[in-house]
C-alpha cells in the first residue's frame, strides 16, 4: 500500500484530501462557535427574561458605568419621571412582520441621572415627514418594570429632526442633550402612583431565545465527520488498488465447473 501511496497520483489525492479536511475541521469550528454564541444567548433570555426585576444602580451604579453583557435581559424597576420634550422616533422597526416606529423617553430617576425607556411600537403614519398619531406621554411619577438592553450601534444615517435611526445611546444624548446611562430599558410595564397604567405604543415581541442553535451545533458534528471520512475514504482506495496490483494478495478464484464436465466426471 506503501508503495502506491508514494506514487504522484495518490500523492495528489492525498493533498487534496488533507485540505478538505482542514476546511471541514475550519467550517466545523465556525459551526460550533455559532452554537456557543446562540446557546449562551438562549440561556441568558432564559435565565434573566422573567426573573425578579432588580434596581438598575445594582447593575449600572453610574451613568458611565460599562454595559455588562451577562446582564442583557435583566428585568429592572424604576421610578421617575419621564422627560415628554425629548421623545424620540426610532424609524425603521419590524413588528409582526410591519415596519414603524418604537417611542424613546428619557426617565428622570428619582434617584439621580436619566436612561432612555423604549415603550413600544407604533405603525408608520401616512408618509415619511407625517409621524403617526402616539400615544401621550405620561405626566409625573411613573414605576417602570422592563428588560436591560445595550445601546445599539450608530448606522451612520443622515439626521432627521426627532427620529434616530438606531438606539444609540450617544446619537440619543446628542438630540436631547441629556445624559444617559449607557443602556436603554425595553418596557415591560408602567404604573402611575394610583396604580393605572397609561395607554402605551404596542408592546414588543419577545426575544428570539435562538432556538435553531441546534442546527448549528448539528452542522458542526457534520464537518467533523467529513474531516475524518476523507482521508479515510482515500486510504482505503488506495488500499483497494494495492490488493488488486499485487497478484498473492488477490484471492484464487475458484474453477467454474460446467455442466458437461460434471456429467464427463
Amino acid at each position: 500500500m506503501l508503495r502506491v501511496l508514494l506514487t504522484r497520483r495518490w500523492l495528489a489525492w492525498l493533498a487534496v484530501a488533507m485540505i478538505a479536511a482542514l476546511a471541514c475541521l475550519l467550517l466545523g469550528r465556525w459551526q460550533w462557535h455559532r452554537w456557543e454564541s446562540k446557546h449562551a444567548m438562549q440561556t441568558q433570555i432564559g435565565d434573566n427574561y422573567d426573573a425578579p426585576p432588580v434596581a438598575l444602580s445594582g447593575i449600572l451604579p453610574t451613568t458611565h458605568s460599562p454595559f455588562p453583557p451577562a446582564r442583557q435581559w435583566t428585568q429592572v424597576r424604576l421610578e421617575g419621571t419621564y422627560d415628554a420634550a425629548h421623545r424620540l422616533l426610532v424609524r425603521n422597526r419590524p413588528s409582526n412582520g410591519t415596519f414603524g416606529y418604537e417611542v424613546l423617553v428619557p426617565l428622570r430617576l428619582l434617584d439621580g441621572g436619566s436612561v432612555l425607556i423604549d415603550r413600544g411600537w407604533v405603525p408608520n403614519g401616512p408618509n415619511a415627514a407625517t409621524p403617526p398619531p402616539l400615544p401621550a406621554t405620561p405626566a409625573g411619577q411613573v414605576t417602570v418594570v422592563g428588560w436591560l438592553r445595550p445601546g445599539e450601534a450608530e448606522l451612520g444615517r443622515a439626521p432627521i429632526p426627532g427620529q434616530v435611526s438606531s438606539i444609540n445611546v450617544a446619537d440619543v444624548e446628542r438630540q436631547t442633550g441629556t445624559q444617559l446611562y449607557d443602556a436603554y430599558i425595553r418596557m415591560r410595564s408602567e404604573r402611575l402612583p394610583t396604580g393605572a397604567s397609561p395607554t402605551r405604543p404596542q408592546a414588543l415581541e419577545k426575544p428570539d431565545q435562538g432556538s435553531a442553535a441546534g442546527i448549528n451545533l448539528s452542522y458542526a458534528i457534520q464537518w467533523w465527520v467529513g474531516m475524518l471520512a476523507i482521508p479515510i475514504f482515500v486510504l482505503f482506495s488506495a488500499r483497494r488498488e494495492a490488493r488488486e496490483q499485487d497478484p498473492e494478495a488477490r484471492p484464487a478464484r475458484p474453477k467454474k465447473i460446467r455442466i458437461w464436465d460434471e456429467e464427463d466426471a
